[in-house]
């Protein structure tokens, strides 16, 4: 069960989905900006989402997308 601030990440990732196709890529620094969220809690929250591989991230880790599993788990929500 996603937790209120997984579900908002997840949220904003699969409307970035659905607007510029999958994978639904954003900065790190863009989420931050987009969620009510102190960026430490943000950053912590995307940390958690993929370990449960709803999230991806670069090899740099400076951006975020979903996995179809993310994807599917947000339009649940």
């Amino acid at each position: 069960m996603l937790n209120e601030e997984q579900t908002k990440i997840l949220k904003l990732l699969a409307k970035e989905w659905d607007h510029s196709g999958p994978p639904g890529i954003m900065d790190i620094s863009d989420i931050v900006a987009a969620v009510d969220l102190a960026p430490s809690e943000t950053l912590q929250t995307i940390k958690g989402l993929f370990e449960s591989s709803l999230v991806d991230m670069n090899s740099l880790k400076t951006s975020a997308y979903l996995t179809p599993e993310g994807y599917e788990a947000a339009e649940s929500q």
